[in-house]
C-alpha cells in the first residue's frame, strides 16, 4: 500500500492486567511508491509534500503479538483547534484524571518532507477520553446486538462495566454454562437494563441483585444483548 509504520510508542497499561497498547505512526508515500494516480499527489506544482501521518492503535495482551486497529484513525488527520493538521505523532506514556485518561501529540499542517515550510501552524495537542475508552464493542441503535465471550473462570463478587447506552439505548449481560445453556437466574433476560454512560457500574439480575459470587470459580461464558451502545470494558471485582 506504499505506507510506512513506525515510532510505535508502546506500553504496558497500568490500569488493566495484561494490557499492552502501541499507538504506530503510519506515513502514506506520495513520492517513489505506487501508482502514478496517487505520485502525482507529490507534484510540486501541489505544494504538499511527501504524504500525510497519522496515528493509530495497536493491543496486545503479552507485549508480543499485537492486533491493529487502523480505522478509525487514534489520532486522525484533519482541523484541530484551528490547525489543519497533515502530521500527527502522539507522545509516550498515559496521565490519569480520575476516569479520564489525557495524551498528548505533536501536530503540524506540514506533510512529511513538505513542498512548503509552515512553521506558525505546528502546536502540542491534548487529547482526552473515557477510563479504557480505546475500544469498543458496539450495537447498532435500529436492532439489538449479541455479543458472546470465550468460556473463562473469574473470581469476586460483582460484575464491572464500562459502558455508554447514551439515553435511548440499553444493555444486558448474562451468564452460559459449559454447555451454553442460559444459568438460571443470571440469564441475560433476567439482567436489569442497563441504561446510561457509566466508567463503573454493576450488572444485576431479577432476584438475585449484583451478587455473582455463587458464580465464582466455575466456567463460564458472558452474553451481552446490547441495542445503541458501546461496551468499553469489563471486570470482575470483589465488594
Amino acid at each position: 500500500m506504499g505506507t510506512d509504520i513506525y515510532v510505535t510508542k508502546a506500553v504496558k497499561y497500568p490500569w488493566a492486567p495484561d494490557v499492552y497498547l502501541a499507538f504506530p505512526i503510519v506515513y502514506l508515500h506520495y513520492e517513489n511508491d505506487g501508482p502514478e494516480a496517487r505520485l502525482a499527489l507529490g507534484d510540486k506544482e501541489r505544494g504538499r509534500g511527501s504524504g500525510p501521518v497519522e496515528t493509530q492503535l495497536a493491543v496486545s495482551r503479552d507485549g508480543l503479538t499485537w492486533r491493529r486497529y487502523p480505522r478509525p484513525a487514534y489520532v486522525a488527520i484533519g482541523r484541530h483547534d484551528g490547525v489543519d493538521v497533515h502530521q500527527a505523532y502522539i507522545a509516550q506514556g498515559l496521565v490519569r484524571r480520575g476516569e479520564e485518561i489525557w495524551q498528548y501529540y505533536y501536530g503540524l499542517q506540514e506533510y512529511h518532507s513538505p513542498r512548503r515550510k509552515d512553521e506558525e501552524n505546528r502546536a502540542v495537542f491534548r487529547l482526552v477520553q473515557r477510563l479504557d475508552g480505546f475500544v469498543s464493542a458496539d450495537a447498532p441503535y435500529d436492532r439489538e446486538g449479541l455479543l458472546v465471550t470465550k468460556p473463562f473462570r473469574f473470581e469476586g463478587n460483582r460484575l464491572i462495566l464500562n459502558i455508554d447506552t447514551g439515553a435511548a439505548g440499553y444493555a444486558q449481560a448474562g451468564f452460559l454454562d459449559e454447555a451454553g445453556r442460559p444459568v438460571q437466574g443470571f440469564s441475560v433476560d433476567d439482567c436489569v437494563y442497563i441504561n446510561g454512560n457509566f466508567i463503573e457500574t454493576e450488572a444485576e439480575w431479577l432476584g438475585k441483585g449484583p451478587d455473582v459470587s455463587s458464580l465464582a470459580g466455575r466456567t463460564v461464558r458472558l452474553v451481552f444483548r446490547m441495542r445503541g451502545a458501546s461496551l468499553y470494558a469489563m471486570q470482575f471485582t470483589k465488594r
